[in-house]
């Protein structure tokens, strides 16, 4: 199997957060315009309006929440600082944006009629659902860290 050394693969998921936020506030700069052009599954944008622009925002605004806070606990992980409590709100803080994100594109998804969004959604869900899982594993091995910590 193959194996990154871990210094190149933070500097990996730096780089990868770098180009999802990029990436995110590009598509939030260019969705007014996306929807003037005749992109197939924008192309019923008079009728749902202002309630597609406020759904589409508001996931964009997870995103980039969830971002920021992920290069937050990448810096606490490059630095050894895992199994604190800083770590375990910004996984609190990303699973609750994943979810919000996910419960967001659900309606998007019926209000313009694109079915493809529906299993996105989902992930959306299913990673919130698994990051919630992750951040209570760390809030333990926290507790645990603390209890060692207090005892020597």
């Amino acid at each position: 199997m193959l194996r990154i050394d871990r210094r190149i693969s933070i500097i990996l998921s730096y780089i990868f957060c770098a180009l999802a936020f990029f990436g995110v506030l590009g598509l939030a700069i260019m969705l007014p315009f996306f929807r003037n052009a005749n992109v197939p599954f924008l192309a019923n944008q008079d009728r749902f309006g202002v309630w597609g622009y406020l759904l589409e925002y508001a996931i964009l605004a997870l995103v980039l929440v969830a971002t920021f806070c992920l290069v937050l606990l990448l810096n606490n992980v490059r630095g050894g600082a895992i199994f604190t409590s800083s770590s375990v709100g910004y996984l609190r803080i990303i699973s609750w944006a994943s979810i919000l994100a996910g419960t967001l594109a659900i309606p998007l998804c019926f209000l313009i009629e694109w079915n493809m969004l529906l299993p996105v959604a989902f992930v959306g869900l299913f990673l919130g659902i698994v990051l919630r899982v992750v951040k209570n594993v760390i809030e333990e091995g926290t507790a645990l860290k603390e209890e060692n910590d207090s005892t020597i």
